[in-house]
């Protein structure tokens, strides 16, 4: 019998064929002898060929898939785990393309009894044709990286990525793996995080062990997601109670009182139904092209828009008390209140 590997590397994938390849061709070419970790791809719901090039993928290390119909990352994830041998998990996305010590600098902090989870660097990475929404997230996450140093900032839950993000196996099977419940997109990792430290895991951030991500998505790609963090931010919420002035959904008057009035509009049109939102994207989207995407609040405030639209869609969806009832409240405040009132 070959002997297990010490290292397992976990990709969730939706429709990513082309990345995917390039994340395992980079896997191909750690500093460790392949024979000491193994890649699991688990594929949700893929219909774009994944499969077949996983099938055809000659690989130096062991390579397993895993796939089943769409549920979400957070499931995706989860399915890979359940297939892992190794003592510690690397859980990597499927844009992200490792850096050749990756596997060794994060195995390095895992020894037995190791109650850490590490997150590595992801640099974000564009070029002459990446959408102008690219540089933007570009620009933010290179700023957010750059605070990880800092503890402070490292232990905020919303500060926690499990892209490119390494534990022990038996330390994330201990707090029950990610939740499945967030099938949309974001906050699976939020939620983990929440998990993770009422364990006692502590968080470390290593920028050595890095892996450059390939971000393609337009203003509209980014905006949708940013909506749905938005509505999955409340099931967080109805999650954690107890961790709400943790999150984001605490600070919704974090804005000038102008923006906060037309957001309220904003937010009262959206309510109204009939592709409102995805009307105000296609506006912004056009507002971007003429050349407003210059001005340093443009996708601040279109992404503001856009997250707390999913938060009040989402609170509309049922009933809610104590501090998502407050902030359902504040939401639905007129313009009129917001400018004379804070």
């Amino acid at each position: 019998m070959t002997k297990a590997p010490s290292v397992s590397v976990v990709i969730p994938t939706h429709q990513r064929r082309a990345s995917v390849g390039l994340a395992l061709q980079a896997l191909a070419e750690q500093t460790v002898p392949a024979e000491t970790y193994e890649v699991i791809v688990s594929v949700d719901g893929s219909t774009d060929g994944t499969s077949e090039l996983l099938a055809d993928f000659d690989s130096p290390y062991a390579l397993n898939t895993v796939a089943g119909p769409q549920r979400g990352r957070a499931a995706a994830c989860n399915a890979g785990v359940a297939l892992a041998r190794g003592d510690v998990l690397i859980i990597l996305d499927d844009d992200m393309q490792a850096e050749p010590e990756l596997v060794e600098h994060h195995r390095r902090h895992h020894p037995p009894g190791s109650r850490l989870c590490v997150l590595g660097a992801v640099p974000v990475e564009v070029d002459g044709s990446s959408p102008r929404a690219a540089h933007y997230v570009q620009a933010k996450f290179e700023a957010h990286l750059a605070r990880l140093a800092h503890e402070d900032h490292l232990n905020l839950p919303r500060s926690f990525y499990s892209g490119n993000a390494s534990l022990r196996a038996e330390v994330l099977r201990e707090v029950g793996g990610f939740d499945d419940s967030f099938g949309s997109y974001g906050n699976e990792d939020v939620e983990l995080a929440l998990r993770l430290g009422a364990a006692g895991v502590k968080l470390r951030y290593d920028p050595e062990a890095s892996a450059r991500q390939q971000y393609g998505k337009d203003l509209r790609g980014l905006a949708r997601d940013t909506l749905a963090k938005g509505g999955t931010a409340v099931l967080l919420g109805r999650s954690h109670p107890q961790t709400f002035d943790s999150l984001r959904l605490a600070e919704p008057r974090e804005s000038s009182r102008p923006w906060l009035a037309v957001r309220s509009v904003l937010l009262w049109l959206s309510r109204r139904g009939g592709g409102v939102g995805t009307a105000i994207f296609a506006v912004a989207g056009l507002l971007e092209r003429l050349g407003l995407w210059r001005q340093p609040l443009f996708y601040r405030a279109v992404l503001d828009y856009a997250f707390w639209a999913g938060v009040d869609a989402e609170l509309s969806a049922a009933t809610d008390g104590g501090d998502l009832a407050r902030l359902a409240a504040e939401l639905h405040r007129g313009p009129i209140d917001l400018l004379l009132h804070r």
